[in-house]
């Protein structure tokens, strides 16, 4: 069944992410990127959520991140045109390339555990449903690109697990993600670092 936004409000955030996602493309199947990821994670967060506010996040979850020079202006602009509660969750969800590099020193799966552990429950709903759907494509990626997203994966999944307790919706994308996990590993014969 394909979806379709639910409300006006989802309405006008597909309309502003389709229009700041213009001319994108998502890696290795060369597809329009909102097409490709940004409407399938929307697709996922429907599956456990009808909540108007995360699911706006869902569809703009990507947009000050990818789509403007400044981020803070971006949040700015999707906080002025969808309300506070999505311009916070969109706030929760953008990755910060000066964090990765200052704090992090740019590793990158130790930044997003522990952003993944700190957020706040909504927000990780939709940040779960993006990690899904990233993982989905790993099928078709280049193996360079699959085996590094495959470690990511695991380390930020074994640091959730072990740091944060989860609801039944978080719960159900953890398992899905772990499955994914599973195949992938199977198909492909990789190993987590820990076991090689």
């Amino acid at each position: 069944m394909p979806n379709r936004p639910i409300t006006d409000k989802e309405r006008q955030a597909w309309k502003f992410a389709r229009s700041a996602h213009k001319g994108q493309v998502r890696r290795f199947i060369n597809q329009p990127y909102f097409d490709a990821h940004v409407k399938k994670v929307n697709t996922i967060v429907k599956q456990h959520t009808t909540d108007e506010d995360i699911l706006c996040a869902a569809i703009l979850h990507d947009v000050a991140e990818d789509c403007y020079e400044d981020i803070e202006v971006g949040l700015y602009e999707i906080s002025n045109l969808f309300g506070k509660k999505v311009g916070d969750l969109v706030r929760e969800l953008t990755s910060l390339k000066d964090e990765i590099d200052d704090e992090y020193e740019g590793n990158k799966a130790a930044y997003l555990a522990d952003k993944l552990i700190h957020m706040s429950d909504d927000a990780l709903i939709v940040k779960l449903a993006d990690r899904l759907q990233n993982i989905s494509d790993a099928f078709t990626a280049s193996e360079r690109f699959r085996n590094k997203y495959f470690q990511e994966t695991v380390k930020i999944m074994d640091e959730l697990e072990k740091n944060r307790r989860f609801n039944r919706m978080q719960g159900l994308l953890v398992n899905q993600i772990k499955m994914k996990l599973a195949n992938i590993s199977s198909m492909f014969k990789i190993k987590r670092f820990n076991e090689i």
